[in-house]
């Protein structure tokens, strides 16, 4: 039998809502790189569910499925969790959550279609603790979501533009209407409604905002804090032409609130309308109607029937959202959505899964005696030969092999040039000026300058990672006024590895104060697509002496106390501040060259939550790259080669726990002219923590008799 395996890796997590919830348990002990989920016919076993977990250690086999439910294990081992749920009910189970006594919630209302008979299996690895022996799983299926699930029914759209009261909504308005009876959503009653021009409804409210970028629900970035959320058709819709209206129809007790909406998409004024409506009953009833959604824009036809557009309910806390759609074309008129409160029948079952849990392995760990090789030889005199002890202080045997490298500058790395075509979901933000704000848009005209340079920022600093001129003819910041956090990074990609960052600088400009705190931010390339992921480091720094023209003014921030080492791929650097105090303060870019050769990314959030990454020149076009630039430390072991005068006796072994091993190191004067001669001994072994160690050799080659430094 074939079992379908499904990785969170392998597809976006907007696209793929089964999966978003995971990962929500306390420390991390599930990565996305390890949680499974399988599916697979069984027969039924009793009423209800049965849930089953079976232990063994991970032997990197993301689909293998242990038996035990007791099994030894070192602090710090790995183990594959296998649960699988039994559906031995009658009914189809779409939303699962579980939870354990030790991780609390492994996921919540994560839906799949359980069928009665079939079984559901979920893998993730935890790490061993010391303090953890007994995990007390319990797996809640039931057959509907909280809140509300849409019907789809008979379309019946109720025209009210010739007759209902236009609201005269600007681009992302907001106006508040009160009802004439109470109406209740989410156990929630009241009469307040907050009607925004973007296609959406927020709850228990006379003000609100109205988001331009749609989000998948449940969403704390479509709430802010503001009441539950009723999106018919929220998407980025403008003002240029029709209108939005409401009126209420029928007689007590059967009245109806209708909220029309008749309007463009805001970047295409001249085409169709997203023709919609929501109707509130007195009766308790919700409905969304659709006469029209088809903008008709050709250079966009994703937008049409739902493409950019998010459909759904959620609750005032954004715990449970209710989704139809989200930038999907399943929106197609006539079409009519009946919103019906759910009665959730559950089902839960538990299972016990017991770790015997001894003191924890300590990995290969590799150290090199003497740290650094000095040596001192005569032209053509005896070879010098100097003993290398390779030790392991730790469990588990070491591997090791050597290269030899000459000593040498650093490399400069070179720029990438891949990047993956955004979406037209992604373009359609592009031309937001509403949310958007450029240092050149507002500053007076003057000539970009690189002014003065910053010790260890420029150009000729060895190990430096550059993209831009060093001249910054523009800047940015969110210039909307409701972000408290705005952040923007460009991708650097080491010459070699692993790799070591020392420093970064970045340049800001000014419309008025000259200091600014920020955060100086490094992520790894661990999100959707090689986007930022995991955030690396936060260093605190403050700029100061911002100009207010367009000139360059580096503030170099010190990482080398961080010890930041990047083994693969690429990280994203940039500045984290808050653009509202003290305002008018942008990160320097440069708009000179290529477009998007520094690859950032930006984003903006407050202190309920950050908002996700999106590529920076979809928001301004003529992006080339930040003024923001990284060190990195030499790297020789980058380009190994045989130095002629230097002899190694083995290049490779094993050492086993807590013992040691000793080569020994040849230095040769043989036809070496009297000078300073280098080269670097490259370690590389299975030690977790120093996969690399480096072995700086110096030889210093002179006569003996002038060694009091006088000539012959």
């Amino acid at each position: 039998m074939n079992v379908p395996v499904y990785s969170l890796r392998a597809r976006p997590l907007a696209a793929a809502v089964a999966l978003a919830a995971l990962l929500a348990s306390a420390g991390g002990s599930a990565s996305a790189a390890t949680v499974r989920l399988a599916a697979h016919a069984a027969a039924p076993t009793g009423d209800g569910v049965a849930l089953t977990v079976g232990l063994m250690l991970d032997d990197g086999d993301p689909d293998a499925c242990g038996t035990a439910q007791t099994l030894a294990a070192h602090v710090g081992d790995s183990v594959n969790f296998c649960y699988t749920i039994t559906n031995a009910s009658p009914l189809t189970l779409g939303y699962h959550t579980l939870t354990d006594s030790v991780d609390g919630t492994i996921f919540s209302l994560l839906p799949h279609e359980l069928a009665p008979g079939e079984s559901f299996r979920f893998n993730r690895l935890v790490t061993v603790r010391e303090d953890a022996d007994t995990y007390d799983a319990t797996w809640t299926a039931q057959d509907y979501a909280p809140g509300y699930r849409p019907v789809e029914a008979t379309p019946a759209f109720v025209d009210v533009r010739a007759t209902g009261t236009p609201l005269g909504l600007a681009d992302d308005g907001v106006a508040g209407i009160t009802l004439p009876f109470a109406f209740s959503l989410y156990g929630v009653s009241s009469t307040d409604l907050a009607v925004g021009n973007n296609g959406e409804l927020v709850f228990g409210t006379l003000e609100a905002f109205s988001a331009a970028f749609n989000d998948t629900l449940p969403s704390t970035f479509a709430i802010l804090g503001q009441g539950a959320l009723v999106a018919p058709f929220w998407d980025d819709l403008g003002q240029a032409n029709g209108d939005v209206y409401w009126e209420v129809v029928g007689t007590p007790p059967n009245r109806r609130t209708i909220i029309q909406w008749d309007r463009p998409h805001f970047l295409f004024d001249d085409g169709g309308h997203a023709n919609v409506e929501a109707i509130l009953g007195e009766d308790g009833s919700l409905s969304f109607q659709y006469a029209s959604t088809v903008f008709g824009d050709p250079a966009n036809p994703a937008w049409d029937n739902g493409g950019s557009a998010t459909v759904g309910l959620q609750n005032a806390d954004a715990s449970i959202g209710n989704l139809y759609s989200f930038d999907t074309p399943i929106v197609t008129s006539p079409l009519a959505i009946d919103w019906i409160a759910t009665t959730p029948t559950a089902f839960a079952a538990n299972a016990t899964a017991t770790l015997d849990v001894s003191p924890a392995l300590l990995p290969a760990t590799a150290s090199v005696t003497p740290a650094q090789i000095d040596a001192n030889g005569t032209p053509g005199g005896a070879p010098v030969s100097v003993p290398v002890q390779i030790a392991n202080a730790g469990d588990a045997e070491l591997a090791w092999n050597l290269l030899e490298a000459p000593g040498g500058a650093s490399t400069r790395a070179g720029t990438p040039t891949d990047r993956t075509a955004t979406s037209p979901v992604a373009r359609k933000i592009a031309a937001n000026d509403a949310t958007r704000d450029r240092f050149r848009s507002r500053a007076p005209t003057a000539p970009a300058v690189r002014g003065q340079s910053t010790p260890g920022c420029d150009e000729a600093t060895p190990g430096i990672l550059v993209h831009d001129d060093g001249t910054p003819e523009d800047g940015y910041r969110d210039g909307s006024g409701l972000f408290s956090i705005n952040a923007y990074v460009d991708r650097f990609t080491p010459s070699a590895y692993p790799a070591t960052l020392t420093a970064a600088c970045v340049s800001f400009l000014s419309l008025g104060p000259t200091a600014q705190d920020f955060q100086l931010i490094i992520y790894d390339d661990g999100g959707f697509d090689g986007s930022p992921g995991n955030l690396i480091a936060s260093v605190p720094a403050t700029a100061t002496g911002i100009p207010d023209t367009a000139t360059a003014a580096f503030v170099k921030v010190d990482l080398g106390a961080l010890g930041i080492s990047i083994p693969s791929g690429s990280v994203y650097i940039g500045a984290q501040w808050n653009p509202l105090d003290p305002g008018d303060i942008f990160i320097a870019a440069d708009v000179d060259g290529d477009p998007d050769a520094g690859h950032g990314y930006h984003m903006r959030g407050s202190d309920l939550g950050l908002g996700s990454w999106d590529p920076t020149i979809d928001q301004f076009a003529d992006y080339h790259a930040l003024l923001v630039r990284a060190v990195e430390a030499p790297d020789f072991c980058a380009n190994p080669a045989d130095v002629p005068w230097l002899t190694l006796s083995e290049t490779s072994g094993n050492v086993a726990a807590h013992d040691s091993g000793t080569l020994t190191a040849t230095l040769d004067p043989t036809g070496l002219a009297n000078g300073s001669y280098a080269a670097t001994l490259c370690i590389a072994s299975n030690d977790p923590a120093h996969p690399r160690l480096v072995v700086p050799v110096r030889f210093e080659v002179g006569d003996a008799i002038f060694a009091n430094g006088f000539d012959p």
